[in-house]
């Protein structure tokens, strides 16, 4: 449902375009026919009609991976201030997916950055401890998602870490996979174990919406 609410609002946003959205992780990330599940496509029937609104419309349903326990605030994650995208607890912060490691050398650091990285290090992390921004001793700041995505998405898979220097290399351990906005996924699956139901789990994520049957 987070799914459809997402593709609905994003055709509404784009009325008129030629396309509405993508396939990639930009928007939703899809692999072809040859790649549906039957137990989605049972879910899809099973709730055909159901949206996740606010104030009667549509919502930016954002979601991501694994929050790694705590959801990030739409305003910090994709500086999006909505009502509904607030920070909340998750269950999928005791997972093993919701953890991960990288090593990056000096040199691939250096070239994502344009400039020597000897100094690199955190200045300010969000709320749920994010990285806010980074600094380098040349003197450049960025923020942190400019990071992420100079050093690429798979590489740093959410801005939850801890990153030190040893020998040349930097080595970040964090926890998360995604932006951690909205509806974590691995927590989804992590309350449905638990019995909850999907209207429980996606107010949950969403807090003050409401699931109406628009068709």
């Amino acid at each position: 449902m987070a799914a459809r609410t997402y593709a609905l609002q994003k055709k509404l946003e784009t009325y008129g375009s030629p396309f509405h959205m993508g396939s990639s992780v930009l928007h939703q990330v899809y692999g072809g026919v040859n790649r549906e599940d039957p137990r989605s496509l049972a879910a899809v029937e099973a709730t055909r009609g159901e949206v996740l609104t606010y104030e009667l419309a549509p919502i930016e349903a954002y979601f991501h991976a694994s929050c790694g326990g705590r959801t990030e605030s739409g305003q910090d994650a994709l500086q999006r201030n909505l009502p509904y995208l607030q920070a909340v607890d998750c269950p999928c912060g005791s997972l093993p997916a919701s953890r991960w490691s990288a090593t990056v050398s000096d040199a691939e650091l250096q070239a994502a950055l344009g400039q020597s990285t000897e100094g690199f290090h955190v200045t300010s992390r969000t709320a749920t401890e994010r990285v806010n921004r980074v600094a380098t001793a040349g003197g450049l700041s960025l923020d942190g998602a400019a990071l992420r995505r100079k050093l690429g998405y798979t590489k740093l898979k959410s801005l939850e870490f801890d990153v030190e220097r040893s020998g040349g290399t930097w080595h970040f351990n964090g926890r998360g996979y995604g932006h951690g906005a909205g509806f974590c996924q691995w927590g989804a699956k992590a309350l449905a174990d638990e019995g909850l139901t999907y209207r429980d789990i996606l107010l949950h994520y969403y807090p003050g919406t409401e699931l109406q049957q628009l068709y």
